[in-house]
């Protein structure tokens, strides 16, 4: 007898009309349109549903943005504390129950691996089997990945280095003062996370955008709402490459609003240099910018208020 290793069975490639891969709020969203509209459709998820919100977030994030904002079609927040701001628990539990009562074959543990372009549309390679559609939605999200400066492989390896999504709290870092580089809504929130857990903190800092948590008694959100700039398309933006590249604001949620930018980081003991340029042996060198960035956040922020108050 001649035994031989035996072949997995050929299974064919399922065929939808639509296929969405990410099962976040976007992805989730989309599925809500192609189930009314009657559009046979699937959505593909690498683990569970709201998966980076779940393991690539550190443990205190709140949302910036305030709980009354917080709404997908046909499920808006319902909740006690509109003006509050949702931890990631909550976030997390909000998704869930979207995801639960939505009339959209969800698959989970289920990772895409490739895509290639056919002549009726798309073949979408996963490791758990092939699909077909007609059309693709890539629905994976705007910061899934870490942007790292180069020179992050030439430091010491006695300095740890590790992106935002890696990081979940102070407690799991190495003793010692830390460097944040970037003073984006991230920088600022883990500076000021840091800085608070009683470490030494050095924040690096390019171009960035301040903002008040609350203006003339309203949150900051409920101006840009009112004002029709969170309405504005894309072709209605003058230089639109440039708004892609702009910085996400200077602003935390939290149990109670308030404001987190350059001033309050210094006031509470954060070291601010500018942006980070170079590293020489073990010494890291800043670019001498910091004075002429932090003017320019404040003439954005003037012109902002002063169309606000208008």
């Amino acid at each position: 007898m001649i035994a031989g290793r035996s072949r997995p069975p050929h299974r064919p490639a399922r065929a939808v009309t639509v296929l969405v891969i990410g099962a976040g709020h976007a992805g989730l969203a989309m599925g809500h349109h192609l189930a009314r509209r009657g559009i046979d459709h699937a959505i593909l998820e690498r683990g569970e549903v709201a998966h980076a919100w779940r393991h690539q977030r550190w443990d205190s994030l709140h949302l910036l943005t305030p709980n009354w904002e917080c709404r997908l079609p046909g499920q808006a927040y319902a909740g006690p504390d509109p003006d509050g701001y949702l931890s990631m628990p909550a976030l997390i539990a909000f998704l869930d129950g979207y995801a639960r009562r939505l009339a959209s074959p969800i698959h989970t543990g289920t990772r895409v691996t490739a895509v290639q372009a056919t002549d009726d549309g798309y073949r979408v390679e996963t490791d758990r089997g092939a699909w077909r559609c007609r059309a693709l939605v890539m629905a994976t999200g705007a910061c899934q990945v870490p942007v790292v400066p180069a020179l992050a492989e030439a430091l010491p390896p006695w300095i740890e280095s590790l992106s935002a999504l890696a990081y979940r709290r102070p407690d799991r870092l190495p003793p010692g003062g830390v460097l944040v580089v970037g003073a984006s809504a991230s920088g600022v929130q883990l500076a000021d996370e840091l800085q608070r857990s009683g470490r030494p903190v050095t924040l690096a800092m390019g171009e960035h955008l301040r903002l008040p948590r609350r203006y003339r008694g309203r949150d900051i959100e409920w101006w840009l709402d009112a004002a029709g700039l969170l309405d504005q398309r894309f072709h209605e933006v003058e230089d639109i490459q440039r708004a892609r590249r702009t910085p996400s604001p200077q602003l935390v949620g939290g149990p109670a609003p308030r404001d987190l930018d350059l001033n309050a980081l210094s006031a509470n003991g954060i070291r601010l240099v500018g942006r980070l340029v170079g590293l020489a042996g073990s010494r890291l060198q800043f670019a001498g910018s910091l004075a002429m960035h932090a003017a320019s956040a404040d003439l954005k922020l003037g012109r902002l208020l002063d169309n606000l108050d208008a």
